[in-house]
C-alpha cells in the first residue's frame, strides 16, 4: 500500500523506474462523461427535492455558464500547445494505468469534492444543488473539449499522447502502431 502511494506521488510504478502513464485522451473522455452523468443526476435530484423545472434549468445553466465564462479567463490561449511540443518518445517498460484507476485518480479532488458539496446542498438548499450541478456539467464539457484538442494533437503528431502521473507531468508520444 505504501509503495502504491509513493508510486502515485512520484509518477512511477511500484518497484520500478518506468513512469506510470495514463492515456490522456481516454482519461479526458472518461472524466468528462462521468461529470456530465453526475451533473444530470444532481439536477434530477434537485427537481425531486421540489425545485421547479424552469428554475432548476435556469440555475443549472447559470452554474455551467459561470464556469465556462471563468475557465477561459484562467487559462492562457493555447497553454497546452507548448507542452505538447515537448513530447518525448514513450520509454521502454512504461506501464499504462488501467482506465478505471486513471479515472479514479482524475476524480480527486475536484469531481469528488464538488459532488460531495452538491449532495450536502441537496439536503439544505436544492436550488444551490442545481447551480452546483451546472458547474459540474461545465467541468464535464471542459474535459470533453480537452479530449477533442488531444485527439487533434494526436492526429497531427501521428501517435497517442500519454501523461505521466505525479509532479513531473511529462508527456510521451507512442507511435500509432505501438499505441
Amino acid at each position: 500500500m505504501v509503495a502504491e502511494a509513493e508510486a502515485d506521488a512520484t509518477g512511477t510504478e511500484a518497484g520500478g523506474d518506468a513512469p506510470a502513464l495514463v492515456n490522456a485522451r481516454v482519461q479526458a473522455l472518461l472524466i468528462g462523461g462521468l461529470r456530465l452523468v453526475l451533473a444530470v443526476a444532481a439536477l434530477g435530484l434537485s427537481r425531486a427535492r421540489g425545485v421547479d423545472a424552469g428554475q432548476a434549468g435556469l440555475l443549472f445553466a447559470l452554474g455551467g455558464g459561470l464556469l465556462l465564462i471563468a475557465l477561459p479567463a484562467s487559462v492562457t490561449p493555447r497553454a497546452g500547445r507548448p507542452r505538447v511540443a515537448e513530447t518525448r518518445p514513450l520509454p521502454g517498460g512504461a506501464a499504462v494505468m488501467p482506465n478505471r484507476r486513471a479515472l479514479a485518480l482524475a476524480m480527486y479532488p475536484s469531481t469528488i469534492g464538488l459532488s460531495a458539496v452538491t449532495l450536502v446542498a441537496l439536503a439544505v438548499r436544492p436550488e444551490l444543488a442545481a447551480v452546483l450541478a451546472g458547474i459540474l456539467a461545465g467541468l464535464g464539457l471542459a474535459a470533453l473539449y480537452s479530449a477533442g484538442q488531444l485527439a487533434l494533437w494526436e492526429r497531427e503528431l501521428g501517435g497517442r499522447l500519454y501523461l505521466e502521473r505525479g509532479r513531473a507531468g511529462r508527456i510521451f508520444l507512442a507511435p500509432r502502431a505501438q499505441a
